[in-house]
Protein backbone atom coordinates (compact mmCIF):
# COMPACT_ATOMS: atom_id res chain seq x y z
CA UNK A 1 0.00 0.00 0.00
CA UNK A 2 2.23 2.67 1.54
CA UNK A 3 6.06 3.16 2.11
CA UNK A 4 7.74 6.14 4.06
CA UNK A 5 11.93 6.19 4.36
CA UNK A 6 14.04 7.56 7.00
CA UNK A 7 16.44 6.20 8.87
CA UNK A 8 16.39 2.41 9.99
CA UNK A 9 14.32 -0.03 8.07
CA UNK A 10 11.74 1.88 5.74
CA UNK A 11 7.60 1.94 7.11
CA UNK A 12 5.18 0.61 5.20
CA UNK A 13 0.94 -0.48 6.19
CA UNK A 14 -1.02 -3.07 4.37
CA UNK A 15 -4.86 -4.33 5.33
CA UNK A 16 -4.80 -6.83 8.04
CA UNK A 17 -4.99 -10.47 8.38
CA UNK A 18 -6.35 -12.93 11.05
CA UNK A 19 -2.66 -13.82 11.68
CA UNK A 20 -2.10 -10.47 13.01
CA UNK A 21 -4.79 -10.47 15.56
CA UNK A 22 -1.72 -11.55 18.43
CA UNK A 23 0.68 -8.41 17.00
CA UNK A 24 -2.48 -6.42 17.18
CA UNK A 25 -3.13 -7.07 21.30
CA UNK A 26 0.64 -6.82 21.79
CA UNK A 27 0.67 -3.53 20.45
CA UNK A 28 -2.68 -2.11 21.47
CA UNK A 29 -1.20 -2.98 25.47
CA UNK A 30 2.17 -1.70 24.43
CA UNK A 31 1.05 1.62 23.87
CA UNK A 32 -2.12 1.57 26.13
CA UNK A 33 0.16 1.31 28.89
CA UNK A 34 2.76 4.02 27.73
CA UNK A 35 0.19 6.38 26.68
CA UNK A 36 -2.73 6.18 29.17
CA UNK A 37 -0.75 4.62 32.29
CA UNK A 38 -0.23 7.86 33.57
CA UNK A 39 -4.05 8.51 34.32
CA UNK A 40 -5.34 5.22 34.65
CA UNK A 41 -4.83 2.64 36.55
CA UNK A 42 -3.26 -0.45 35.40
CA UNK A 43 -5.87 -3.02 36.07
CA UNK A 44 -8.83 -0.59 34.52
CA UNK A 45 -6.66 -0.92 31.24
CA UNK A 46 -6.08 -4.69 31.46
CA UNK A 47 -9.89 -5.54 32.39
CA UNK A 48 -10.73 -2.99 28.99
CA UNK A 49 -8.44 -4.43 26.82
CA UNK A 50 -8.98 -7.79 27.49
CA UNK A 51 -12.31 -7.67 26.77
CA UNK A 52 -12.46 -5.10 23.94
CA UNK A 53 -8.89 -6.34 22.61
CA UNK A 54 -8.79 -10.14 23.28
CA UNK A 55 -8.12 -12.45 20.19
CA UNK A 56 -12.36 -13.41 19.94
CA UNK A 57 -13.13 -9.94 20.63
CA UNK A 58 -10.68 -8.84 17.54
CA UNK A 59 -11.85 -12.10 15.30
CA UNK A 60 -15.65 -11.14 15.71
CA UNK A 61 -14.65 -7.51 13.88
CA UNK A 62 -12.61 -8.74 11.48
CA UNK A 63 -14.90 -9.99 8.82
CA UNK A 64 -17.48 -7.73 9.56
CA UNK A 65 -17.70 -5.60 6.34
CA UNK A 66 -17.94 -2.28 7.91
CA UNK A 67 -14.96 -2.69 9.94
CA UNK A 68 -11.63 -2.42 7.95
CA UNK A 69 -8.07 -3.15 9.43
CA UNK A 70 -4.32 -1.89 8.29
CA UNK A 71 -1.29 -3.19 9.74
CA UNK A 72 2.18 -0.47 10.02
CA UNK A 73 5.30 -2.22 9.44
CA UNK A 74 9.01 -1.14 10.11
CA UNK A 75 10.93 -3.13 8.10
CA UNK A 76 8.74 -6.78 8.41
CA UNK A 77 8.26 -6.27 11.86
CA UNK A 78 4.50 -4.99 13.15
CA UNK A 79 4.70 -1.73 14.75
CA UNK A 80 1.25 -0.19 14.83
CA UNK A 81 -2.29 -0.73 13.90
CA UNK A 82 -5.58 1.29 13.05
CA UNK A 83 -9.16 0.14 12.67
CA UNK A 84 -11.52 1.55 10.92
CA UNK A 85 -15.40 1.50 10.70
CA UNK A 86 -17.85 3.07 8.56
CA UNK A 87 -21.71 3.11 9.37
CA UNK A 88 -23.61 3.96 6.78
CA UNK A 89 -26.85 4.59 8.01
CA UNK A 90 -24.90 7.07 10.34
CA UNK A 91 -23.21 8.44 7.43
CA UNK A 92 -19.76 8.08 9.58
CA UNK A 93 -16.38 6.68 8.98
CA UNK A 94 -14.24 6.56 12.08
CA UNK A 95 -10.97 5.62 13.36
CA UNK A 96 -12.07 3.60 16.47
CA UNK A 97 -8.02 2.81 17.08
CA UNK A 98 -4.45 3.50 16.52
CA UNK A 99 -1.85 2.61 17.81
CA UNK A 100 2.17 2.57 17.07
CA UNK A 101 4.71 1.17 19.04
CA UNK A 102 6.49 3.86 21.54
CA UNK A 103 9.99 2.49 19.96
CA UNK A 104 8.63 2.63 16.27
CA UNK A 105 6.82 6.83 16.70
CA UNK A 106 8.20 8.93 14.74
CA UNK A 107 8.55 7.12 11.11
CA UNK A 108 5.77 8.70 10.01
CA UNK A 109 3.69 5.52 10.14
CA UNK A 110 0.53 7.20 11.76
CA UNK A 111 0.47 9.90 9.08
CA UNK A 112 0.70 6.88 6.45
CA UNK A 113 -2.03 5.10 8.43
CA UNK A 114 -4.45 8.17 8.95
CA UNK A 115 -3.68 9.20 5.21
CA UNK A 116 -5.00 5.63 4.06
CA UNK A 117 -7.73 6.85 6.21
CA UNK A 118 -9.10 9.29 4.46
CA UNK A 119 -8.39 7.62 0.99
CA UNK A 120 -10.64 5.24 1.92
CA UNK A 121 -13.33 6.85 3.31
CA UNK A 122 -13.43 9.51 0.63
CA UNK A 123 -13.29 6.36 -2.06
CA UNK A 124 -16.12 4.90 0.08
CA UNK A 125 -18.26 8.28 -0.39
CA UNK A 126 -17.86 9.60 3.09
CA UNK A 127 -16.85 12.97 3.49
CA UNK A 128 -15.41 13.24 6.82
CA UNK A 129 -13.31 10.61 9.42
CA UNK A 130 -14.25 10.78 12.94
CA UNK A 131 -11.90 9.90 16.27
CA UNK A 132 -12.01 10.48 19.56
CA UNK A 133 -8.90 10.69 22.44
CA UNK A 134 -8.82 11.64 25.99
CA UNK A 135 -8.68 14.59 27.05
CA UNK A 136 -5.15 13.79 28.86
CA UNK A 137 -3.21 12.24 25.66
CA UNK A 138 -1.84 16.07 25.19
CA UNK A 139 0.56 15.29 22.35
CA UNK A 140 -1.97 12.92 20.09
CA UNK A 141 -4.06 15.69 20.41
CA UNK A 142 -1.81 18.25 18.85
CA UNK A 143 -0.92 15.56 16.18
CA UNK A 144 -4.40 15.25 15.21
CA UNK A 145 -5.09 19.26 14.97
CA UNK A 146 -1.54 19.25 12.71
CA UNK A 147 -3.80 16.56 10.54
CA UNK A 148 -6.28 18.85 10.44
CA UNK A 149 -9.01 17.69 13.08
CA UNK A 150 -11.07 19.81 14.38
CA UNK A 151 -13.05 18.87 18.10
CA UNK A 152 -16.75 19.18 18.25
CA UNK A 153 -17.96 17.04 21.33
CA UNK A 154 -16.86 15.91 24.47
CA UNK A 155 -17.87 12.61 25.94
CA UNK A 156 -17.05 10.59 29.30
CA UNK A 157 -15.14 7.31 28.07
CA UNK A 158 -14.78 4.70 30.99
CA UNK A 159 -12.27 2.21 31.40
CA UNK A 160 -13.10 0.16 34.37
CA UNK A 161 -13.53 2.16 37.31
CA UNK A 162 -12.21 5.02 35.57
CA UNK A 163 -14.16 8.07 33.44
CA UNK A 164 -12.09 10.28 31.64
CA UNK A 165 -12.88 13.24 29.03
CA UNK A 166 -13.12 11.84 25.78
CA UNK A 167 -12.52 14.34 22.80
CA UNK A 168 -14.68 13.62 19.83
CA UNK A 169 -13.69 15.62 16.40
CA UNK A 170 -13.44 14.97 12.61
CA UNK A 171 -11.59 15.95 9.47
CA UNK A 172 -12.91 16.54 6.09
CA UNK A 173 -11.81 13.73 3.43
CA UNK A 174 -11.41 16.71 0.78
CA UNK A 175 -7.74 17.42 0.78
CA UNK A 176 -4.61 15.22 1.54
CA UNK A 177 -2.89 15.30 4.39
CA UNK A 178 -0.24 18.55 5.16
CA UNK A 179 3.05 17.98 4.93
CA UNK A 180 4.11 15.91 8.42
CA UNK A 181 7.81 15.59 10.10
CA UNK A 182 7.75 12.27 11.75
CA UNK A 183 8.08 13.13 15.13
CA UNK A 184 6.75 10.94 18.42
CA UNK A 185 3.10 11.72 18.91
CA UNK A 186 1.89 9.48 22.26
CA UNK A 187 0.04 6.64 20.77
CA UNK A 188 -0.45 8.05 16.95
Amino acid sequence: MSEARGEGPPASIRLWTVEDLPDVRRIGWETWKATYGPFIPEADLKAYHDEHYSEEALRKRFPLPATRGYMGLVGNAPAGYMIMSCDEREKRCNVSSIYIRPSCQGRGLGSMLMGEAFRFAREAGFDRVWLGVMSQNAPTIAWYRSLGFTFVEEEPFTMGRTTVLHYIGYRLTSSDLPNQTPAAHGSA
